[in-house]
């Protein structure tokens, strides 16, 4: 069974909120604000979403939503600190620093290929609108356009990153 590792970016997130109990909403404005080339605010909480089941199920958070709260709350517990807590090891300070970049430079790959996969399935179903109702096409044309030199931009970014990695 394979271990699972929170999304980096969701558990700065999540720590960098100054309040013991959060909703959705308010961690994907906070997620925003971090990474602020995210994608729209709705993918974004679609996004966020998608990970709260998971992170209450390993025990990072714990779903504290009352009978009069409208929406989901949740809060962070013990074990999600303790995953932001640096390391004990020994290590020297270039070590240190090394491994932080390429974690960061790693992050930031997953999160355009994240940003990508979105984009293409917007990108699919649009073209796949077009042909049902040709009498939109000038709309929808106008957002494949959108998106098409969106996804270009961020391929591009993708492969900078992953040549930066590959660097020894």
């Amino acid at each position: 069974m394979r271990q699972f590792t929170p999304h980096p970016g969701l558990i700065r997130a999540i720590t960098s909120l100054n309040t013991s109990r959060f909703r959705v909403t308010e961690l994907r404005d906070r997620y925003m604000a971090l990474y602020p080339d995210s994608q729209n605010k709705n993918d974004v909480r679609r996004w966020v979403h998608s990970f709260m089941r998971t992170f209450v199920k390993h025990g990072f958070l714990v779903d504290v939503t009352q009978k009069q709260d409208k929406a989901a709350h949740y809060q962070a517990t013990k074990k999600l600190h303790d995953t932001v807590k640096p390391n004990t090891e020994t290590k020297s300070s270039f070590q240190n620093d090394k491994v932080s970049n390429h974690t960061e430079i790693q992050k930031r790959l997953s999160a355009r290929q994240h940003d990508i996969l979105i984009s293409l399935g917007a990108t699919e179903e649009l073209e796949s609108l077009r042909n049902e109702f040709p009498e939109l096409a000038p709309r929808i044309d106008q957002q494949l356009v959108t998106f098409k030199d969106q996804n270009v931009r961020t391929l591009g970014k993708i492969k900078a990153l992953e040549a930066l990695l590959a660097q020894p």
